[in-house]
């Protein structure tokens, strides 16, 4: 269980990287975001494990680029896992648009804000844990994404509801 986890965690901090790293881009100021989406799923041990990853973009082009360069890195990373087409929205459904308040929600997220004008602010929720499994895995991914993000990254705790 803990080595499919562990892979879940890579599949995050690949697309992650992909997402803010290899792409440059103009400044994080922005007027008019664009939300990116990526959903992941996989089955551990009869459990459906869901990831999803929110960037806020600087625009629809911006976004789809990303989005095209970090689930192709992802799918070489989980070949076990469905990835569902990422998406680019100007908006996000209210229960996700707070994510980015650092809000707390029914489970514990990663938050990351940018410390440099190529990178994006973005938010982790992994669905499907319990919650002893949901801090070690988001713990592993903010650890592993610190490594080259030079933005900020920290756990929002669940709000029990």
């Amino acid at each position: 269980m803990l080595k499919t986890l562990f892979t879940l965690a890579v599949l995050a901090a690949v697309g992650w990287f992909a997402w803010n790293k290899y792409v440059g881009g103009p400044s994080r100021i922005f007027e008019n975001p664009v939300y990116g989406e990526m959903r992941a799923t996989m089955n551990v041990q009869g459990r459906e494990i869901e990831m999803v990853v929110f960037a806020r973009m600087a625009d629809e082009s911006d976004c789809k680029l990303r989005a095209l360069l970090s689930w192709s890195n992802a799918l070489k990373a989980c070949p076990t896992c469905t990835l569902t087409p990422a998406k680019c929205q100007a908006q996000l459904p209210a229960r996700y648009a707070r994510l980015f308040n650092d809000e707390p929600i029914p489970s514990t997220y990663l938050s990351a804000s940018a410390g440099k004008a190529d990178e994006r602010d973005g938010r982790m929720v992994v669905f499907g844990l319990t919650d002893r499994e949901g801090e070690a895995i988001r713990e592993q991914m903010r650890s592993v994404i610190l490594q080259e993000y030079r933005g900020s990254a920290h756990c929002v705790k669940a709000s029990g509801g």
